[in-house]
């Protein structure tokens, strides 16, 4: 494979030797999707409801919601805030982040609309993912983040329509992937690179944001897989919540790591 990136002035050319060089330090939590695909591309990855998806359904998807990503101009270090039930739509969009370099902050589904408002203010998110049902909600919050201005309506529970605020980009999920191809993402990130702010409960003060980098994710995943013994033909009942670590980074990354299958609940 071969990664090319952008600097923060605009595009770039990337010399052989730069790609070379991330390729072979490399340590990225979305290339292990990517392996677990070529691998077993029948391998079923993920069902959520009556919704099946092979490995390489799974990361034909998530290499869409990348790429539109970058077409809509995100660049490694932006920031997307994650507003979903547990989802296929919410693993999607992780390692689509991933695979980019775009920060992924998850959204603490018990948050008041006012800590909602700071967690997106404080991570400098600049769009956000969101399960139509939670519109209402997060739309109270958005509007007083100016930063925020792209909205990704992904289909949810299939309720709570709301009225569009002014100046923001408001797009269905699904057209964010059809933006995409479904190509592998060719983008330098960087081993220390943040993958994620996840942000504390917030129960003494104002959520704090947790910073997690590809290599420590990755490892975090890796261990685990290693330690519980992991296997490809494992099945993974998803059912607490997503936006916690507890099962985003201890048992979903690590399922697709070892090609695993993971079994979607919302509660």
């Amino acid at each position: 494979m071969a990664f090319a990136g952008s600097a923060d002035e605009g595009e770039t050319t990337l010399s052989d030797r730069e790609l070379n060089a991330n390729l072979i330090h490399r340590i990225n939590v979305g290339d292990s999707l990517t392996r677990a695909a070529a691998r077993s591309p029948g391998s079923c990855a993920v069902v959520d409801a009556d919704r099946r998806y092979t490995y390489g359904e799974f990361n034909a998807w998530v290499n869409q919601v990348a790429n539109g990503l970058s077409e809509r101009g995100y660049r490694r270090g932006d920031v997307l805030a994650l507003a979903s039930g547990n989802s296929v739509e919410f693993l999607v969009t992780y390692f689509a982040c991933a695979k980019v370099g775009v920060v992924c902050v998850p959204i603490n589904l018990g948050w008041a609309s006012k800590e909602v408002t700071y967690v997106l203010d404080h991570s400098a998110a600049r769009g956000l993912v969101v399960e139509s049902q939670l519109l209402p909600t997060m739309s109270d919050a958005v509007h007083d983040v100016d930063a925020v201005v792209d909205l990704f309506v992904a289909p949810g529970t299939g309720a709570g329509a709301c009225d569009e605020i002014s100046g923001r980009n408001y797009s269905s999920f699904a057209d964010l992937a059809d933006s995409g191809s479904d190509s592998e993402p060719e983008h330098i990130v960087e081993d220390r690179d943040p993958i994620s702010y996840l942000y504390t409960s917030g129960t003494t003060s104002a959520p704090k944001g947790v910073v997690g980098n590809h290599a420590a994710v990755y490892l975090e995943s890796m261990t685990m897989a290693l330690e519980a013994r992991f296997a490809s033909d494992d099945r993974f009942v998803a059912m607490l919540p997503m936006f916690h670590t507890a099962q985003l980074n201890c048992h979903c990354t690590a399922a697709v790591m070892v090609g695993a299958t993971i079994f979607i609940r919302r509660r």
